[in-house]
């Protein structure tokens, strides 16, 4: 509900497809010391944003670790790049993730903030 309005219904899959956002991207890089895992997620991050197809948008980074979404793109597609950058990117794991539901609905809150100021 929307300002007294059904905005959505459906399946949980339903709405992650129609209001979904694309896919979430957490990645961490091996473990040596703090001033190589920096320069290893900054490597990573340089990486992901001159891939310009996938609209790529840097949510967070820590010394370690680094999370990403990815509008424009697929899941297998996103697999096939990690993987056959993995060694590279110096990347120890990754995760690749739909939008949650609390992502939708919190832009849902969003939509309405912008609409009444």
């Amino acid at each position: 509900m929307v300002r007294g309005q059904l905005a959505c219904l459906g399946t949980i899959q339903h709405l992650k497809s129609k209001f979904g956002q694309g896919y979430t991207i957490e990645i961490k890089v091996r473990s040596i010391d703090n001033d190589i895992n920096a320069t290893a997620i900054q490597n990573v991050q340089s990486f992901l944003l001159s891939q310009k197809q996938y609209h790529i948008e840097i949510k967070e980074t820590t010394q370690s670790t680094g999370v990403f979404q990815i509008e424009h793109s697929t899941p297998a597609e996103l697999f096939q790049l990690l993987e056959e950058n993995k060694q590279q990117l110096n990347i120890e794991t990754y995760t690749i993730s739909q939008t949650t539901l609390e992502q939708i609905f919190l832009s849902f809150g969003k939509q309405i903030r912008a609409t009444t100021k």
